[in-house]
């Protein structure tokens, strides 16, 4: 006898923008969900020679994928948020000794920084004007369960801050962005340490920035620097205490910042001009890894 009725548990499908610890779930009176159910046991059914009639349970597997997938993607690329699953495009099983998948889906860029969140949670929301990537899952779900194998391609699709259809590219990044923390530090660090001022400059605006994905990271900035109160006579650096002199110097200056940080590598090289003055001659800057716990100092931070 055939079943006429279908039974659907909704499982821990992620469909829209959800966080490992609070998954969405479906609702089971979703129209498009029944319509997805209905056609795949029915395909199913009318190939099936046993005249066993099959029922959907649950759906585990490819959202177990699907959370790996984004896992390893907010780990292991250069980003500087966090992503999150947008939609889930379409997904293959291929039975074997477990189970061979391929997963598309799209993924969107977060309001979560990294430097602020280490995973994704419930105050990550996308961003209107975010990236958005696709990406392809190729997994191995062996007997037990566990995910034994996987790889993954992503393709940015569009997104304001990105280049669009040129992965490695630069791209626009905010100038408030924590990722520059350490850029600026160095650009300006260089800068004071090159010019024979009085005093100390100090970043006023970051006018612009990119970055770009390469061995490392590469930054270009666009900024403000002004004359300090702190003279180098009487400091041995620039610190948060020295406060801009509104009626000194004021630089405009460019930056090309690289950094390794696996390395604990950074070099950056600086330009900058006084408003109706020629441009001052580059500064050239570098960061040599130092052992772990050395503070750092001019002989292991210049050459």
């Amino acid at each position: 006898m055939k079943l006429l009725a279908i039974l659907f548990l909704c499982s821990r499908l992620l469909t829209s923008f959800t966080q490992e610890d609070q998954p969405q779930e479906i609702d089971c009176n979703d129209e498009d969900v029944f319509k997805a159910v209905d056609a795949a046991l029915k395909k199913h059914n009318d190939g099936s020679k046993s005249g066993n009639q099959f029922v959907l349970y649950r759906i585990t597997e490819v959202t177990k994928t699907v959370r790996h997938g984004i896992e390893h993607f907010n780990n292991h690329t250069g980003h500087s948020h966090l992503f999150a699953l947008k939609e889930v495009k379409r997904a293959q099983r291929q039975v074997v000794s477990g189970w061979n998948y391929e997963v598309t889906y799209l993924i969107q860029q977060t309001s979560c920084s990294k430097e602020n969140f280490k995973f994704l949670t419930r105050h990550c929301k996308a961003l209107a004007n975010g990236v958005t990537d696709e990406c392809t899952d190729l997994a191995y779900v062996d007997p037990q369960l566990r995910i034994a194998s996987f790889s993954q391609k992503c393709q940015i699709l569009s997104g304001e801050d990105f280049t669009m259809g040129c992965p490695g590219c630069p791209i626009e990044i905010p100038a408030n962005s924590p990722n520059l923390k350490d850029a600026l530090t160095h650009s300006i660090t260089n800068l004071n340490a090159e010019n024979n001022a009085t005093f100390y400059f100090k970043i006023d605006i970051v006018h612009r920035a990119t970055s770009q994905v390469v061995a490392g990271m590469k930054y270009f900035i666009e900024f403000t620097a002004r004359e300090t109160t702190c003279s180098k006579e009487s400091n041995k650096e620039l610190t948060e205490s020295c406060e801009i002199n509104k009626h000194g110097e004021m630089l405009r200056c460019t930056a090309d910042v690289y950094v390794v940080p696996w390395e604990n590598k950074i070099e950056s090289t600086v330009k900058c001009q006084s408003p109706g003055k020629k441009p001052l001659r580059p500064c050239m800057y570098k960061a040599r890894p130092r052992e772990a716990g050395a503070e750092p100092t001019s002989e292991n931070m210049a050459s």
